[in-house]
């Protein structure tokens, strides 16, 4: 399929309609839901992940348009919120983001706590590997997609659902899809005891990925009263053909809001010596936070403008 980037609003759309009716036609009416038109807009280099350290890990703000990343890891190691917060992200402005729900367990509740509008986003439960290689690239192809997230892979690769001749035919031909789109494709991998990295379906990826991110848990959070709160976790940036690789950030992910932002920036802001400290307590240039941590940091999420007036600090002096 020919195409000229940039694309207006119209011409992706376009684009994308026609995709949305190939995939009705050789999988079925039901194969994608979509409660309402969304309005895509043309975005930037990358996609954020959500976090403001993991933006600046990956040296490029996040996951690249055009290209496929990897996130892995073990089991309850942020994974599903990172690619939930991708989703978030790309919808951002009106813009289209799909979830090929490749084992049917899609946490709709997670997503929505990340910031997904349901509403707009495409979900697409495929029958088969076959089916959801070629859903992604189908999508891919049309031009008009800003963001897509394959999770679980792991039943893609593995038998007996999965083929894995179908899985690599599948990634090449995404890869070439991807090339000249808009589209950040993220793929999500569960590392259990079922998980078989040495075999080939599973070499592919780690050899088609351009950005491949290990997530490890590092413990839990509680409150005082012994409430867990949610996790911490550290993001290890593994292999990076646009940065230099091996960057690391640790993230707060909580279970009412997702990934704790403003926690993060607060931390990130203080060890760079953006965020000053004083006898009167913390401040960001002209602006008074607070006297302790906690209070500095609920400053921060009151205000989202200045939030986000740290966080392009943070990454513009992370570079």
């Amino acid at each position: 399929m020919a195409r000229t980037l940039p694309l207006t609003r119209e011409e992706r759309a376009e684009r994308l309609e026609r995709a949305l009716e190939e995939l009705r036609k050789r999988f079925g009416p039901w194969i994608v839901y979509r409660l309402r038109e969304a309005r895509p807009a043309v975005g930037e280099r990358s996609v954020s992940t959500g976090s403001i350290g993991l933006d600046r890990a990956t040296g490029i703000g996040g996951v690249p348009r055009g290209r496929i990343a990897e996130l892995y890891g073990p089991p309850t190691s942020g994974k599903s919120t990172i690619a939930a917060h991708v989703l978030a992200n790309a919808q951002r402005h009106g813009g289209f983001a799909a979830l090929i729900d490749a084992d049917g367990t899609a946490d709709l509740g997670r997503l929505r706590t990340c910031g997904v509008d349901l509403e707009d986003l495409l979900l697409a439960v495929p029958w088969s590997t076959r089916e959801a290689m070629d859903i992604a690239s189908l999508l891919a192809a049309s031009g008009g997609l800003d963001g897509l997230v394959i999770s679980p892979t792991n039943g893609l690769v593995s038998e007996p659902r999965g083929d894995g001749g179908a899985f690599g035919s599948g990634l090449r031909r995404l890869v070439v899809e991807l090339g000249d789109s808009p589209t950040a494709a993220v793929l999500v991998t569960h590392l259990d005891r079922s998980w078989r990295p040495r075999s080939n379906p599973a070499r592919a990826l780690a050899h088609a990925a351009t950005l491949r991110i290990l997530c490890s848990p590092l413990g839990l959070l509680i409150h005082d009263s012994g409430e867990v709160l949610g996790i911490r976790l550290r993001t290890e940036v593994l292999k990076n053909k646009l940065a230099p690789p091996h960057r690391t950030a640790e993230i707060e992910v909580l279970a009412d809001r997702g990934i704790h932002r403003a926690a993060e920036a607060f931390e990130l802001g203080l060890s760079e010596g953006l965020v000053s400290v004083s006898s009167l307590g913390f401040s960001f240039r002209d602006t008074w936070l607070g006297r302790g941590r906690e209070p500095a940091i609920r400053a921060l999420e009151a205000d989202p403008a200045l939030l986000e007036a740290l966080r392009e600090a943070l990454l513009g002096k992370g570079g």
